[in-house]
């Protein structure tokens, strides 16, 4: 009997025009919607986030998402051309804890190891950096409506829509903890206007599903390591200081006297 076969990579490889059909796609309709809706968030959520040097990984090319970042120093990586740096996702070029921001924009949706990607912007943080996941969400109306389209084989809908707490998960796994949350547009991904209805819905979700819209922002802190000294063998063991207990109510009468 021999030894089963194990599997590499459990995650289903992205064509190779991946990002330029995401582009595409991005000036359609629905996608010009969702990149709306997408800077109007990460405008409310990067300027809270100090710091000196930020990072873009776009799928696609670079969308600029970083503007409304408080940081003097921004840069773009990816693969495809207009980025600042071209590099793959499990080997950026960049030293370790060098990085005080990373946004990661539908990255883990499309690339083809998002375990690599999400280790590699772990890596290149600094204690203390942010981490800025930016999804889709499979438990919403555009989620449902990927079912009906994934025998396409078009993007966005062949993409992976990771539920955000699997994420949050390998973010534990990398020490970096989740410190926030948002989610937005909540209504089908039409493909024309149909803009009353659209308000509608978003009216309808924001109050009674809020955390289900078609995408979510994440942010996570990279934890910063506690370091405890050793004790040395040959160090002369330190006399405890004298401490005499006093009682609170001997301590409060003292204070009166």
């Amino acid at each position: 009997m021999g030894i089963p076969r194990l599997i590499r990579n459990p995650f289903r490889k992205q064509p190779p025009d991946t990002g330029e059909a995401f582009d595409r796609w991005l000036e359609t309709p629905p996608g010009e919607a969702l990149l709306a809706a997408e800077r109007a968030v990460l405008a409310d959520v990067l300027p809270r986030l100090p710091g000196l040097r930020a990072v873009q990984y776009a799928v696609g090319r670079p969308l600029g998402l970083l503007e409304s970042s408080v940081m003097p120093l921004r840069w773009t990586l990816g693969q495809h051309a207009g980025v600042d740096m071209q590099a793959l996702p499990a080997q950026l070029p960049l030293q370790r804890q060098s990085l005080d921001l990373v946004l990661l924009h539908h990255s883990l949706d499309f690339e083809n190891d998002p375990h690599l990607l999400l280790g590699e912007a772990a890596r290149v943080l600094q204690p203390g950096g942010a981490l800025v996941v930016v999804g889709f969400q499979p438990l919403s109306l555009w989620g449902l409506s990927r079912l009906f389209r994934l025998g396409s084989g078009r993007v966005p809908w062949i993409g992976r829509f990771i539920r955000p707490h699997r994420v949050s998960d390998w973010l534990h796994v990398l020490a970096c903890e989740v410190e926030g949350f948002e989610s937005s547009l909540y209504s089908w991904p039409w493909r024309g206007s149909m803009r009353s209805r659209r308000r509608w819905l978003e009216r309808l979700g924001g109050r009674f599903w809020s955390q289900h819209g078609a995408f979510y922002v994440l942010v996570a802190r990279k934890r910063a390591a506690m370091v405890r000294p050793l004790r040395s063998r040959f160090s002369l063991p330190q006399a405890a200081p004298n401490v005499i207990p006093v009682s609170m109510a001997r301590w409060r009468r003292s204070e009166q006297d």
